[in-house]
């Protein structure tokens, strides 16, 4: 009676921590990404996901009822290099600011890699959009071959640094898109 009861728990953990994990996971065929304990995926509207530029998954930090953290990950078809994308991603940034009631400043671009070694772009960026309250974002671009992919992690100024960044993106992993094999 005693295994079996020690299996039933065994079994029951296991399940919970692999729907757990699940939860906190993005995959697709060429990549990987969990977000910190404590965070929450956020559910994207079926409608809203179909949408060109919509964003792969979301996830937050709750603080009370507010959310106080961010990471978005944002995949698009791409056959260009990495430093193309990072001009576009810098350009549009630029062009989203508009006067002084929504400004972003590019504080750093630093060349880096994902945890497995995919050579990735971070940009350190601080604004203060729309709704006044200044954030800071940590954005890892990559290039897995067929896709642009944007990993963004955000917070208000002050709230986030560098090595709650660092902890963040540690979990990214992103490999060469898998081709299709030739028939």
């Amino acid at each position: 009676m005693k295994v079996f009861a020690l299996a039933a728990l065994f079994a029951t953990v296991f399940c919970t921590s692999a729907a757990r994990a699940d939860n906190l996971s993005y995959d697709d065929p060429g990549m990987h990404y969990s977000a910190p304990d404590g965070w929450e995926r956020v559910t994207i509207p079926a409608d809203a996901a179909q949408q060109e530029g919509a964003p792969a998954a979301i996830f937050a930090l709750r603080r009370g009822k507010s959310v106080s953290k961010t990471v978005t990950i944002s995949i698009a078809d791409y056959d260009g290099p990495l430093s193309d994308f990072v001009a576009d991603r810098t350009d549009a940034m630029r062009s989203s600011s508009s006067g002084s009631d929504n400004t972003i400043f590019v504080d750093k671009k630093i060349a880096t890699k994902t945890s497995n070694g995919m050579p990735a772009m971070e940009l350190i960026w601080t604004g203060t959009p729309a709704n006044g309250v200044q954030s800071k974002s940590y954005e890892y671009l990559m290039i897995d071959g067929k896709r642009s992919i944007d990993v963004r992690y955000s917070g208000a100024l002050g709230e986030i640094g560098d090595s709650d960044a660092a902890a963040v993106f540690s979990s990214l992993y992103v490999v060469a898109y898998p081709r299709p094999r030739p028939s």
